[in-house]
C-alpha cells in the first residue's frame, strides 16, 4: 500500500483537492473549518481505478505550521505538490519542495489547481516556472497536471496518473523491524487510546506485545485499522490506527514510536551525511544548534562537523548529531534540519550509524568507515559493524606488549550485531552466513569476527605467548589470565578464542602444573630448557634436597645455589613444592610425607606436631608448615594441638 503526502503553499487548495479526490474533508479541527486553513495533519484515502488503495496525508501550508507538516511527510513514498495556477510558485512552495528533495521523495506529481481562474497563456507561464523549480530536485521531470477541484476539470487525468505512478513497486531498504512513528494520539469511547502513523519496515498483528519508545512502555495491540477497516495484520507502507491496551492518552505524544519489544534502542548520538540547501543564507558552523525532524519527532540537536569547520550552502559533509533527548532512529532514515531563529529549513541528511562511538574530528579511518556504511549493501553494513574499532583519541582499553599497544579486537554476538545494524536477527544471520562462505567473517563459538579482525587477534594472541617464552625461557608458559588481560578481552571471549586456537594447534595448556591464575598456556613446540651451566646448578640443588629430604635447603639457600629464575622454573614445573615463602620440599619427598601422615592418622586417628616430627625425622620448622598446608588442602583438620583426618579421602 502507498502513502501520498500533499505539499505546497498555504491556500493553494491542498485540502480542497484531497476532498475532491476522496470525498473526505481532511480538515478535522473546528478551528481549521472556521479559519478555512489547515493547521494540523489531515488524513484521507481513496481507491484508484486499478483497485489500488492509497492513503493521503494532507499537510498545512502556512509557514507557522511547518513543524506539523514535517511530522506528516516522514513516512510518505510519493508527493502531490500543489500550486495554485493564479499565484504560481510561492515561498512555502519552495520550502516544501526543498523538504521533499531532502527526504529523497522520488515519485510525485505537480498539481496546478484553480485553473478555472486563469487563461491558457498564464497557465503556460506557470508550467514553465514550475518545471524550472523542479530541475535540481528529486522530482525533476515529474508530471505537471492542471486541474480544478471545483469544476472537476483534469481530475480523471490526475487519478490515472496516480494509478500509473504507483503501479511500479518502489524498492525499499528493509531491516525487518516494524516501527510506527506516532503522528496522532487520541481516545475513543469504548476503545481507549488510539495512535496513528505510517507503518515502516515490517508488520504488526492484533494481540502482539509492543513497546512505546523512548519511554520504554510495554503494552499490547488490542486492534488495528487501516482506512477505518478492522484488520488482523497491518502491512508496511500503510496508514495504521492502533488501539493500545492499558495505556493512558497522557502517556503518549506525537513523535513516540511503536515497535516490537527489544528490537529498537534509543540514541543520543548518531553519524550522518548532511547537506545544506544551496539557497541557505549562511554556512553551517561546527557545533551549531539546530532543530532536527525525523519521522514524527522534533528534537533540538547540535551538529558536530567531522571533516570541516563550516559547511557552505550547496555542500555536503560528514557529521555527528548530538541530540538533546533520546530518539528512535534507524539506518538510512532521512531527516530535516531547521534553525529555530529566524525559523527556516536549512538542510537535511541521512542517518548512517545509529549507535556510534564519539569520534574525534578529521580522522580518516572514521570518514572511510562512514563512506563504506553509506554506500554499502547489507553485507557491507554488517562488516562495518564488525569492524567497529577505537580510533585515535577515543576512549580505549589498549594495553601493551613491551612498547607496542594493542587495540581492542572485538567479536560480537548475533543479537548485538543485529542491533548495531538495525536488522532483524534472522536477516542478520543470513548475511553473516553468506559472508562466512565468502571467508569475510569468522565464527568462533557464539561470536562473530570480521576476518581481518580475527587474523589480527590471533597474531596478537600468539605474539603475547611468543614474547613471554623469549623473556622467560625457563617458565613453562604464560598465565592464561594475564594473557586475557593483556589482550583486553572478556573471560567469555578469551575462552572462545583459546578453544579455537587450541583446536587449530596454535596454543596448548600446560599440563601437570598448578597455577593460581587459572592455568598456563604455551606454544605447542615450546619446552623450558636449562643451559648446561644452569643444569649443573640444578643437579647441585637437587643433591642437597636428596641428602636431607625432610630438612631441605630453604628458599634463600636454594636461590644462592641456582638463582631466583631457575628456582622459580623448578617450582613452576612441579619438581619442587613451595609450602611457604621460605619452606620448600622436593616433589617426591612432599608426596611421601603426606602419605606417611595420612597412614598414621588412619591407624591412630590423630597426630600432634611432635608425633609428626618424629614420624618424618624432621624439626618443627618443617613439620608445622607441612601440617598447616595439609589443613589448607582439607586433608586434615586441627582440633586443639592435634590433627585428625577430614571426611574427604586423600589419595597420593
Amino acid at each position: 500500500m502507498s502513502c501520498i503526502g500533499t505539499a505546497g503553499h498555504v491556500d493553494h487548495g491542498k485540502s480542497t483537492l484531497v476532498k475532491a479526490l476522496t470525498g473526505m474533508d481532511p480538515d478535522r479541527l473546528a478551528e481549521e473549518k472556521e479559519r478555512g486553513m489547515t493547521i494540523d495533519l489531515g488524513f484521507a484515502w481513496l481507491t484508484l481505478p486499478s483497485g489500488r488503495d492509497v492513503s493521503i496525508v494532507d499537510v498545512p501550508g502556512h509557514e507557522s505550521f511547518i513543524k506539523n507538516m514535517l511530522a506528516g511527510v516522514g513516512g510518505i513514498d510519493a508527493a502531490l505538490l500543489v500550486i495554485a495556477a493564479d499565484e504560481g510558485v510561492m515561498p512555502q512552495t519552495r520550502e516544501h519542495l526543498a523538504i521533499l528533495d531532502l527526504l529523497r521523495v522520488q515519485r510525485g506529481i505537480v498539481v496546478l489547481t484553480k485553473i478555472d481562474l486563469v487563461d491558457e497563456e498564464w497557465l503556460a507561464l506557470v508550467r514553465e516556472e514550475v518545471a524550472e523549480q523542479l530541475n535540481s530536485t528529486t522530482l525533476a521531470g515529474a508530471p505537471i497536471l492542471a486541474v480544478s477541484a471545483y469544476t472537476g476539470q483534469g481530475m480523471p487525468t490526475l487519478l490515472a496518473e496516480l494509478d500509473s505512478m504507483l503501479s511500479e513497486e518502489q524498492e525499499y531498504y528493509t531491516s525487518g523491524r516494524p516501527r510506527l512513528p506516532i503522528d496522532r494520539v487520541f481516545t475513543m469511547s469504548g476503545f481507549g487510546t488510539i495512535v496513528t502513523g505510517t507503518l515502516l519496515d515490517g508488520t504488526f498483528r492484533v494481540g502482539q506485545e509492543v513497546e512505546i519508545l523512548p519511554q520504554g512502555i510495554k503494552t499490547r495491540i488490542r486492534g488495528l485499522q487501516t482506512h477505518r477497516q478492522q484488520v488482523e495484520k497491518a502491512q508496511a507502507g500503510s496508514r495504521v490506527a492502533i488501539n493500545l491496551a492499558n495505556i493512558a492518552r497522557s502517556d503518549l505524544a506525537r513523535g513516540n514510536v511503536v515497535a516490537l519489544p527489544g528490537q529498537l534502542r534509543t540514541t543520543l548520538l548518531f553519524d550522518a551525511r548532511i547537506s545544506l540547501l544551496a539557497d541557505a543564507r549562511w554556512p553551517l558552523l561546527h557545533n551549531t544548534y539546530i532543530d532536527l525532524y525525523v519521522g514524527a519527532q522534533e528534537i533540538p540537536a547540535r551538529i558536530r562537523l567531522l571533516d570541516r569547520d563550516e559547511l557552505q550552502p550547496g555542500q555536503s559533509a560528514w557529521a555527528q548529531v548530538r541530540l538533546s533527548r533520546p530518539a528512535v532512529l534507524a539506518c538510512r532514515d532521512r531527516f530535516i534540519l531547521r534553525i529555530p531563529s529566524p525559523s527556516a529549513t536549512i538542510g537535511g541528511g541521512e542517518v548512517i550509524n545509529v549507535h556510534p562511538r564519539y569520534h574525534r574530528r578529521f580522522q580518516l579511518p572514521v570518514l572511510e568507515t562512514l563512506e563504506r556504511l553509506a554506500q554499502g549493501s547489507a553485507e557491507e553494513v554488517v562488516l562495518a559493524a564488525l569492524d567497529r574499532r577505537p580510533t585515535t583519541g577515543t576512549t580505549t582499553k589498549s594495553t601493551k606488549i613491551g612498547t607496542k599497544g594493542i587495540q581492542t579486537l572485538q567479536g560480537y554476538e548475533l543479537a548485538d550485531i543485529a542491533e548495531m545494524c538495525n536488522l532483524a536477527e534472522n536477516v542478520t544471520l543470513q548475511v553473516l552466513e553468506t559472508l562466512l562462505l565468502q571467508r569475510r567473517v569468522r565464527k568462533v563459538g557464539t561470536l562473530w569476527f570480521a576476518q581481518h579482525i580475527w587474523d589480527r587477534l590471533v597474531e596478537e594472541a600468539l605474539q603475547l605467548v611468543r614474547e613471554h617464552h623469549q623473556h622467560y625461557p625457563l617458565r613453562s608458559g604464560l598465565s592464561k589470565e594475564e594473557w586475557r588481560t593483556r589482550l583486553n578481552i572478556s573471560s567469555k571471549v578469551a575462552a572462545e578464542v583459546f578453544v579455537a586456537l587450541q583446536t587449530e594447534g596454535l596454543l596448548e595448556m600446560v599440563t601437570n602444573i598448578c597455577s593460581s591464575s587459572g592455568g598456563l598456556i604455551r606454544l605447542p613446540d615450546f619446552m623450558p630448557t636449562f643451559s648446561t651451566a644452569q643444569q649443573a646448578q640444578v643437579d647441585q640443588l637437587l643433591q642437597a634436597f636428596y641428602l636431607h629430604p625432610y630438612m631441605p635447603p630453604g628458599r634463600a639457600e636454594a636461590e644462592a645455589i641456582v638463582g631466583s629464575e631457575v628456582l622459580a622454573a623448578l617450582i613452576e614445573q612441579g619438581r619442587i613444592v613451595k609450602l611457604t615463602e621460605g619452606t620448600l620440599f622436593l616433589r617426591e619427598t612432599y608426596e611421601e610425607a603426606l602419605a606417611k601422615i595420612v597412614a598414621y592418622l588412619e591407624e591412630y586417628d590423630k597426630i600432634t606436631a611432635a608425633e609428626a616430627r618424629d614420624l618424618l625425622g624432621a624439626t618443627r620448622k618443617y613439620v608445622l608448615p607441612l601440617l598447616e598446608h595439609m589443613d589448607a588442602l582439607r586433608i586434615t583438620r586441627r582440633v586443639g594441638d592435634e590433627r585428625v583426618l577430614t571426611t574427604t579421602t586423600f589419595h597420593t
